[in-house]
């Protein structure tokens, strides 16, 4: 019985250390302005994240704000091309703009667009793994000493009887 609550227990922390990820949606309200959402996959939402506009024309901020508590923001496009990046802190989502009803005035360089900000995490997939197998790894150990010492004591218990 105490077996299966451990293997109980390993599923549960390995599946709460793997780390969350965060997702933005860009909605275009078809009168010139744009709505981002933005939430974690585990449904957290995003609020205090930092959304920003930059040009993709001169490379300058266009809008900076920090998401408020619903985590959603209706904001006005501009008139030249842009990205948008939410900069949650340890990650950072970079999405194409979308164009005005109509269109662009101002077209993007590739000597700015090597200069803007790009996707960014903190965390990679190797190191989740990485830190899972360790947990597993140690359990592993520890349910070794556990058996270990209990087929010891047994043991112990036959040779005295004899």
């Amino acid at each position: 019985m105490k077996f299966k609550n451990i293997i109980i227990f390993i599923v549960f922390i390995s599946i709460n250390l793997s780390a969350h990820t965060l997702l933005v949606d860009v909605i275009n309200n078809k009168n010139n302005t744009i709505t981002i959402k933005a939430q974690f996959d585990t449904k957290q939402k995003a609020s205090e994240a930092m959304l920003r506009l930059e040009s993709l024309i001169s490379g300058q901020i266009l809008y900076k704000k920090r998401l408020p508590y619903e985590s959603q923001l209706t904001i006005d496009i501009p008139k030249e091309q842009y990205q948008i990046v939410l900069d949650a802190g340890e990650e950072q989502i970079v999405k194409e703009g979308i164009a005005p009803i109509e269109g662009f005035n101002k077209f993007a360089s590739k000597e700015v667009l090597e200069k803007l900000s790009k996707n960014k995490q903190d965390h990679d997939e190797l190191g989740n793994t990485l830190i899972i197998f360790l947990f597993i790894g140690f359990i592993l150990i520890i349910l070794t000493i556990y058996f270990s010492a209990k087929n010891t004591n047994k043991i112990l218990k036959e040779l005295k009887n004899k």
